[in-house]
């Protein structure tokens, strides 16, 4: 069975259409670029890290690996707490109503390593340092409310999070997006230079009539453009005048 495009013809199709698809290529990564400086903010990451220590200082009353356990499991309880209504109606309180409730729960983001007392306190904003801020108040209210509702104190506060020279948006991500923009066109004007072959039902060359397999009889060849001169006084023409 016969495949509607040939190798041969595949590459001389993209040959034949090269300013197209570098177009399109070229489009999609100027729609991608003002995308991100346009329309979309940029977002910021920061954490706090808080410990689970033992809650047992008498070490004949349980052996220190059935209370490392004890506390892994209770990292999973931990996880609910710190965003529970009770934790950041506190911290909403402490950043004076700059967000809700509802607007903090979605903004922070609780998270463990596997079997470890460390839980990372990660808060997204626009404003790296109010993010900084939450993440920071986060940890204090959990900290003050833990002995409140669990009746231990095996909460510390391991590293805050802070604003630095360094700190750099986690989104958007300027190469990605652009890259995407511009493979995208790219593909686009691939499918455009196809579609046009496609759609093309005109012959300009003669091979275009052999590429069908349709034996070509004659070709009539391009006319003169220049007109005989005719000599005005005997309104004949000039027979001087070659005519091709």
């Amino acid at each position: 069975m016969d495949t509607l495009f040939s190798i041969k013809d595949v590459i001389a199709i993209l040959k034949k259409s090269i300013v197209w698809i570098v177009s399109f290529a070229l489009g999609g990564l100027v729609i991608a670029g003002l995308t991100i400086y346009l329309l979309m903010t940029p977002m910021y990451e920061m954490n706090t890290q808080i410990l689970v220590t033992q809650t047992s200082e008498n070490d004949n009353a349980i052996s220190q690996n059935a209370e490392v356990q004890a506390n892994l499991q209770l990292v999973n309880t931990y996880r609910v707490l710190i965003t529970s209504p009770r934790v950041l109606n506190q911290v909403e309180k402490n950043i004076d109503g700059a967000y809700s409730t509802e607007e903090l729960t979605n903004k922070i983001k609780v998270t463990t390593e596997q079997d470890s007392q460390v839980m990372n306190i990660t808060v997204t904003d626009a404003d790296p340092a109010m993010a900084a801020e939450i993440a920071n108040k986060t940890a204090i209210a959990f900290k003050k409310v833990t002995p409140q509702v669990m009746k231990v104190d095996n909460i510390n506060i391991l590293s805050k999070a802070s604003v630095t020279k360094t700190t750099s948006p986690v989104s958007p991500k300027p190469f990605l997006i652009m890259l995407i923009g511009l493979l995208g066109g790219a593909l686009i004007g691939v499918i455009v230079a196809f579609m046009r072959h496609l759609l093309h039902n005109t012959f300009k060359e003669e091979k275009d009539l052999e590429a069908l397999g349709v034996p070509l009889l004659g070709s009539i060849g391009k006319l003169p453009t220049h007109k005989p001169s005719v000599d005005k006084k005997k309104g004949e023409f000039n027979e001087k005048q070659t005519i091709s």
